[in-house]
């Protein structure tokens, strides 16, 4: 890593290694209340909250996916994109630590995923700036290169209508 990029500290590896701990802590206490909840009835979490469990499950998904991706690029030493997919698995952890609570509280779920909605809206306009600044940026480039090449192709072909297509 170059001497004037510092990463974040909350994206260096002692940090990430206690976040994916408070994550496991937080999930599966959240599981076992769930469990203890549901024990004497003979419902399931999936029969009244189908759609939560959908999300819960796209969420750890989601994490999952995002922790392997932030591993690989951190290891390919490109930090803005790391804390990009940082960014991301924090707030997915947090959307499945939600999805939980809204089983076992539905109003403190509700009230807790607002609070969470407005925070990433704030993180990923504020924190993220520069990432999704650089992706636009590589994206609209080299879309301008492609509709740019297929424009020169097609006056050269209008130049030569008798040539055969390639």
């Amino acid at each position: 890593m170059a001497a004037n990029l510092r990463p974040h500290l909350a994206f260096q590896q002692q940090s990430v290694i206690m976040q994916h701990g408070v994550f496991t802590l937080l999930v599966g206490t959240l599981i076992s209340l769930i469990q203890v909840k549901y024990q004497s009835s003979k419902a399931s979490p999936f029969d009244g909250h189908d759609v939560i469990m959908s999300v819960l499950l796209a969420a750890i998904f989601t994490y999952a996916t995002a922790s392997v991706a932030e591993v690989m690029l951190l290891a390919r030493e490109s930090p803005n994109y790391g804390t990009l997919a940082g960014n991301l698995r924090l707030f997915a952890g947090a959307l499945a630590a939600i999805s939980l609570l809204a089983i076992l509280d539905p109003v403190l779920g509700f009230i807790t995923s607002a609070v969470w909605a407005c925070l990433l809206i704030m993180a990923v306009a504020y924190e993220s700036r520069t990432e999704i600044r650089n992706i636009l940026g590589t994206v609209s480039r080299n879309l301008i290169d492609m509709f740019t090449r297929l424009a020169a192709r097609g006056r050269s072909r209008a130049e030569q209508p008798n040539q055969p297509p390639v």
